[in-house]
């Protein structure tokens, strides 16, 4: 994504989906002026929050689920992006398609979503509930385990293709919040160092290596005429 700004003179549009608090965005947008930044999120409080930590940004949060989302939105956007939120997601080919729906004929689709902590036992409860209750039409509790397969399959069927696919060690990221201030960005360098030496081994991802590669990491764009 910052390679994209860059490359573009520090000027995007881009939309969020299940923004949260916005905090992935906080300091990009501080820095770069020319981003113009819409979020969508389905949780009311989540956009209080989100409002607050971009206060003087040029910024819109918008209180609404994504699937329709693009109905309140004017304009495409050159970035869409959706970070740690697809595997809450109950309706997948409805999102994937509302974010193509919103995405520029040049632009890009940076989605991941996580993997790992849905095999940990403690999640249980919410692997079990979550479906359920998201047949009766509640599906904030939503979460499920995204296979690969699926997901691809889901892809195309939008009428996005793959233009790149990365895994990630999300446990190493942990890290970066327990050691002293002073350190972590020399920590976070290394870490992202790391991760692109690590996706270049070419090591073929499988739904197995869940546990060890606790995100998948993908950019997207419309399937190519």
């Amino acid at each position: 994504m910052e390679q994209y700004i860059r490359k573009n003179g520090g000027k995007a549009t881009i939309l969020d989906l299940g923004c949260g608090e916005a905090l992935n965005f906080a300091r990009l947008l501080s820095t770069c002026p020319r981003i113009r930044y819409v979020g969508i999120e389905p949780s009311e409080e989540s956009c209080r929050k989100a409002r607050h930590n971009l206060q003087g940004l040029p910024t819109t949060i918008i209180h609404a689920n994504a699937y329709t989302a693009y109905e309140q939105l004017k304009e495409k956007f050159d970035l869409v992006v959706s970070f740690s939120t697809f595997e809450h997601v109950y309706r997948r080919l409805s999102y994937l398609e509302a974010a193509k729906h919103c995405l520029k004929e040049d632009g890009y689709f940076l989605i991941n979503y996580d993997a790992g902590h849905f095999l940990q036992g403690k999640e249980w409860l919410k692997n079990m509930v979550g479906p359920l209750l998201a047949n009766l039409g509640i599906e904030r509790y939503f979460q499920a385990f995204i296979r690969e397969e699926e997901f691809l399959a889901l892809v195309k069927k939008a009428g996005f293709e793959v233009m790149e696919a990365k895994s990630f060690n999300t446990r190493l990221k942990e890290v970066y919040k327990i050691i002293p201030a002073s350190k972590q960005p020399a920590f976070m360098e290394k870490w992202l160092e790391f991760e692109v030496w690590l996706n270049s081994l070419g090591i073929g991802y499988n739904d197995g290596m869940a546990p060890v590669f606790g995100t998948r990491n993908f950019i997207l764009k419309h399937k190519s005429r």
